[in-house]
């Protein structure tokens, strides 16, 4: 990959750390409380619980690959471990993205949730896009990538506000 592209696409993976966050939790620790199906799914505070150990349980997996990119120097095999980073950042967003869509929600809040899962999807669609060209070593493609993923991060943060959620990272 062409070393002006490195700088780019390595911030662009501290972007794709957010977007591993950008799940959405609450900003207390909270315990993920039982839903019964017959009390009509869960409350607000139920679902914000839940949806937080999904991103607190993601957190803790992506701390070793920002660990890893933060290593990365402008060698000859860094190219290589970047796509890897970041093709890791998605598997692991879409496993959080399909936890997130299994979640049983609150009736009431049920289209505010969607919109907002859907959000989550565009971020890992991003994440996926960006990882593909660190593959393809595609510079232009990364940065318009890193571009797309930086707003629906911005969309999904305003998004996830509304609900009354912040996001579980420190980035951005």
């Amino acid at each position: 990959m062409p070393n002006r592209s490195r700088p780019v696409l390595g911030f662009a993976i501290l972007l794709s750390a957010a977007l591993l966050c950008s799940c959405g939790s609450s900003s207390k620790q909270t315990t993920t409380a039982a839903v019964s199906a017959s009390a009509g799914g869960p409350t607000k505070a139920q679902f914000v619980a839940q949806a937080g150990a999904i991103c607190r349980r993601l957190s803790e997996q992506e701390k070793p690959l920002e660990a890893s990119q933060a290593s990365l120097t402008g060698g000859g095999s860094a190219g290589t471990t970047f796509a890897s980073l970041a093709h890791q950042v998605v598997v692991l967003s879409q496993a959080a993205e399909t936890k997130l869509q299994a979640l049983q929600r609150p009736p009431a809040d049920a289209a505010a949730i969607g919109t907002l899962l859907t959000s989550f999807t565009d971020d890992v669609a991003d994440a996926s896009a960006l990882a593909q060209a660190a593959v393809k070593e595609e510079s232009s493609a990364g940065e318009a990538a890193e571009g797309a993923l930086r707003k629906s991060i911005a969309a999904h943060s305003q998004l996830a506000g509304e609900y009354g959620m912040q996001l579980c990272t420190g980035i951005g």
